[in-house]
């Protein structure tokens, strides 16, 4: 389990997390524009 706290692994964590809330909101952003139009 060692692995899990080299610097290597937890910049990639951090990076996939940052992703995750980035794409999270940019669906949330797109599924209310499109929510919008629908008659």
């Amino acid at each position: 389990m060692e692995f899990l706290f080299t610097p290597e692994a937890l910049i990639s964590l951090l990076t996939l997390t940052i992703l995750e809330i980035v794409l999270g909101i940019d669906n949330i952003v797109f599924i209310s524009i499109l929510a919008g139009k629908l008659p």
